[in-house]
């Protein structure tokens, strides 16, 4: 018997068929009565035939416990009617109606414990979804995290790009901040400090601020900066009220309540901070501090390759032993002056200069006395010729002075000038000779010669000047020009300035 357990969804289709039960069960109740008047057995087992089919449905349409009880009561009035009559129909309709009640109860009760297990296992099932909703929860946290890094990573690169292909510190510093402010976000102002040598504190580098930030005045950085730059640690405050490390002073030009920063490490010596900082709390995490520990890494790879490229360009355009510009590289400084002179109708000028007898002097004297002399006219042009001037290193002992916007008459000054300062400086700098160690000797080495001995012979210049647009209009018929000057001036006696 598959018996359809009721649910409290169902209580009038349960009413609904109890009633057709019992009005059907009536009219047959009714219409067996009517057609047995004459024999009583003849009543008793249709009624009892009835309240079977009775029983049996209530299994269908009660719980266990109305069925139970409904199936009790027929058993027991099918069991005083064969107690009463003792007729064999009875007592088999009430062997019957037993069996229905163990059935009935049995197959209840084995509808109830498959309930249990199918609600048991409908549970198992729920917590289970519930788990796995839990987990994909978690997988999609976790996706969006790895795919926020991805993010991060991809723009990492980037930026990456961006530098190795910036040799100009100031262009790598506001790349930096700029980007670092964009990516990281939630930030009010983003501030890059830099060492300053000379005063040996920070110095505003650049910066990027939100427009409703007003302009930043602590060019020198404040607490926080000096404590990562001493600490040499990356640093962050959630909430810089309940911070112990640090106070906040009141009436300071923007609020200050959360911050990152990070310490610029170049070859394991600070020098310098990067930072940014919110008016919210609790605005960035570890992620952010960490992403911006990356940045200052790449920063500092930038700065260095921008240093290494600086001193490498140097190394090519300058001498070693002087400092001045080389040959080439002033050439080329030259051409471009002289195509600017042509454009703006500026006057131009270049001073040509050799030291006198400085190949005698180098074989009775040596070398090394020799680059003395080539280091120190080195410094007097530096110290003479105008910051505007370019000064390169012609050839072995020649020296070559351009001089923008300063005519034929300005230069031959300024080329007096450097001459008398060579004569002068020469017969006073045996204190710098000195320095330099000099013993020096002829070629046969038996003649040694002291430095007030090497002074008393003195140093001295020739000097060959050329105009533009008087003199010539092209660069290399001006370093004609003043060539021949010079060598008009050695022709002339040695230790002269020759414009014409």
């Amino acid at each position: 018997m598959n018996a359809i357990p009721s649910t409290p969804s169902q209580p009038s289709m349960n009413r609904f068929l109890l009633a057709i039960s019992l009005l059907g069960g009536s009219i047959l109740f009714g219409s067996l009565i009517l057609s047995a008047k004459t024999d009583p057995i003849a009543r008793i087992l249709p009624l009892s035939l009835i309240l079977i089919a009775l029983a049996a449905a209530s299994w269908q349409v009660f719980s266990l416990a109305t069925g139970v009880a409904l199936n009790v009561l027929v058993f027991l009035c099918l069991a005083w009617g064969w107690g009463a009559s003792q007729n064999g129909l009875l007592g088999l309709a009430l062997s019957a109606d037993g069996v229905l009640l163990c059935t009935g109860v049995w197959r209840r009760r084995f509808q109830f414990r498959r309930q249990q297990r199918m609600r048991q296992v409908l549970e198992d099932v729920e917590e289970e979804c519930t788990v796995k909703d839990q987990a994909i929860c978690v997988a999609q946290q976790m996706r969006d995290a790895l795919q926020k890094k991805l993010v991060r990573y991809t723009q990492l690169q980037t930026i990456a790009e961006g530098l190795s292909g910036l040799t100009d510190l100031e262009a790598i510093g506001q790349l930096i901040v700029e980007r670092t402010f964009e990516l990281i976000g939630k930030s009010d102002v983003c501030l890059l400090f830099l060492v300053d040598t000379n005063r040996q504190e920070l110095s505003l580098f650049a910066s990027k601020r939100r427009e409703s930030v007003p302009s930043i005045r602590a060019k020198h950085g404040d607490q926080f900066d000096r404590h990562v730059l001493r600490t040499h640690r990356p640093l962050l405050v959630n909430d810089a009220r309940r911070d112990f490390r640090f106070t906040v002073m009141g009436g300071s030009e923007r609020e200050i309540s959360s911050l990152i920063a990070c310490p610029l490490l170049v070859g394991q010596r600070p020098e310098g901070v990067l930072r940014l900082d919110s008016s919210q709390s609790d605005a960035y995490t570890q992620d952010d501090l960490r992403f911006l520990d990356i940045l200052l890494d790449l920063f500092a790879t930038a700065v260095t390759n921008a240093r290494l490229f600086a001193k490498t360009q140097q190394l090519a355009m300058t001498d070693g032993l002087t400092g001045l510009m080389l040959r080439r590289p002033f050439l080329e400084q030259l051409e471009r002056e002289v195509r600017r002179a042509l454009r703006s109708r500026d006057p131009l000028s270049i001073v040509l200069l050799d030291v006198d007898h400085f190949k005698a002097y180098n074989d009775t004297y040596g070398h090394t006395a020799g680059d003395v002399i080539l280091k120190t006219i080195a410094d007097i042009l530096r110290a003479v010729v105008m910051p505007s001037g370019t000064i390169g290193r012609y050839g072995g002992e020649e020296f070559v002075v351009l001089l923008p916007h300063l005519k034929r008459d300005e230069a031959l000054q300024i080329a007096e000038d450097i001459r008398r300062a060579v004569e002068q400086q020469m017969m006073v700098s045996e204190r710098a000779l000195r320095r330099g160690s000099l013993t020096a000797q002829t070629k046969t080495g038996n003649l040694q010669h002291s430095p007030s001995e090497v002074l008393a012979q003195g140093v001295t210049i020739s000097l060959g000047v050329a105009s533009f647009p008087e003199d010539a209009q092209a660069d290399l018929e001006l370093l004609r020009l003043a060539d021949q000057r010079l060598y008009a001036a050695k022709h002339a006696g040695r230790n002269r300035v020759c414009s014409q």
